[in-house]
């Protein structure tokens, strides 16, 4: 396996796991945390560490924008492997999924 993903997968651990490790320790009152209005513990354990809404909401940005960008490439990749299942004749409909209709504007 090539270093890169190894080391991508040790550092994204490492990061996790200090994340979860800070989330806990500023958690105030989890019984608030695991009863909160919004459905999501880690805004209110935001809301309770800060003691305001718009300090929650720029942490909680922290955590939403990357997961947009990220789903950008999620996409890119899963419509990549459809079209390589589809060329190999391994999903339904191959005939439809494989072709490449490349149109430039003129």
């Amino acid at each position: 396996m090539p270093q890169s993903i190894i080391l991508s997968v040790i550092i994204n651990a490492v990061l996790a796991f200090a994340f979860i490790m800070v989330l806990l320790f500023f958690i105030g009152n989890p019984i608030a945390a695991l009863g909160t209005a919004t459905g999501y513990p880690v805004i209110e354990i935001y809301l309770q560490a800060t003691g305001s809404t718009a300090g929650a909401t720029v942490l909680t940005y922290f955590i939403i924008v990357p997961l947009i960008v990220s789903n950008f490439s999620v996409l890119a990749s899963v419509t990549r492997l459809v079209w390589a299942f589809a060329r190999d004749n391994g999903l339904p409909f191959s005939s439809f999924f494989s072709t490449v209709r490349l149109t430039i504007p003129r």
